[in-house]
């Protein structure tokens, strides 16, 4: 059975459509005004390779919004598959309440351009400078240049569908 159509503002459409994607999951981390955050961010993917750049799509009720805004900055850890606790801690609470580096005890690192701290442990670390923004409906899309990176090629991405996280699984033939 096919469900389509328009119905933008009906929840449960929007949801649903939302939950046929699959995404790689990133922590993203920001400092400013001597305040450090971290913030599970979904919508976060490469978007050019030379020079490096990635996009991120951040609700300005989140309070990393305004701190990205303010720092100009921030760090992108795309999360191995053994990070989906870390991950859950930072998307399910906010700084507003929460001190979630305490929480879930996040192993962190200097960076090496950026006043934000990176995650260990990631597939992927990237730290980026905003060069673009733009309002996209209810969320502020974030374009980020590289200006570190690091990556280990032991590690495997965590994989997000549907609500729930998964493993990268085998590999399905071209042909």
């Amino acid at each position: 059975m096919l469900i389509e159509g328009d119905q933008w503002s009906d929840r449960e459409f929007r949801r649903g459509a939302w939950h046929r994607t699959a995404t790689t999951v990133a922590m993203l981390t920001v400092a400013a005004d001597g305040r450090t955050n971290v913030m599970a961010c979904e919508w976060a993917m490469i978007v050019s390779n030379s020079p490096l750049r990635f996009v991120i799509s951040v609700g300005p009720h989140h309070v990393s919004h305004t701190m990205i805004e303010q720092a100009g900055e921030f760090g992108l850890n795309f999360c191995s598959d053994q990070q989906a606790a870390l991950s859950h801690v930072a998307g399910s609470f906010s700084m507003r309440d929460t001190d979630k580096w305490a929480l879930a005890q996040f192993p962190t690192y200097a960076a090496h351009s950026i006043g934000a701290p990176m995650i260990e442990g990631c597939v992927l670390n990237a730290e980026c400078r905003v060069i673009s923004t733009q309002p996209l409906g209810d969320h502020t899309v974030f374009i980020g240049e590289a200006l570190w990176a690091r990556y280990d090629p032991e590690l495997e991405p965590l994989l997000y569908h549907g609500g729930k996280y998964y493993f990268v699984g085998a590999q399905i033939p071209k042909e």
